[in-house]
């Protein structure tokens, strides 16, 4: 009888560990959401993103009509089912001329204040 009483605390303990595992990934999911923050001084007609590790460019012009003046800042949402880690942003201004920020770790990252000649000022979790 203390077998069975043994095995059950035990299977309870790691059906609990399992349990509590699968919250904290499910936590990371769709964590990539951040705060664009335009500090480059120039207005910004388009963004994009895209994981690192892709050649194109998979959320596009996330202003659609509007623009994002120096000072401004966007709230980007991502879809749960992206959970990639890592990011690159593009930007062109409303002259043509762009910008691009790489490897950004948006598991971490919840404020990126981008700067001219693709600088940035980032703030992690």
């Amino acid at each position: 009888m203390k077998k069975f009483r043994f095995a059950g605390l035990f299977l309870a303990a790691f059906l609990l560990t399992l349990a509590i595992a699968s919250v904290a990934m499910a936590g990371t999911r769709g964590s990539q959401n951040f705060v664009l923050e335009n500090g480059t001084g120039r207005v910004i007609r388009e963004i994009y993103l895209s994981p690192t590790s892709k050649n194109t460019w998979i959320y596009q012009d996330e202003l659609g009509q509007n623009v994002l003046n120096p000072g401004q800042e966007i709230f980007l949402d991502f879809d749960p089912m992206d959970n990639v880690q890592y990011w690159d942003i593009r930007v062109v201004y409303d002259n043509g001329d762009e910008d691009h920020w790489y490897t950004l770790d948006l598991f971490r990252i919840y404020r990126v204040t981008i700067r001219p000649g693709s600088i940035a000022t980032i703030e992690t979790v």
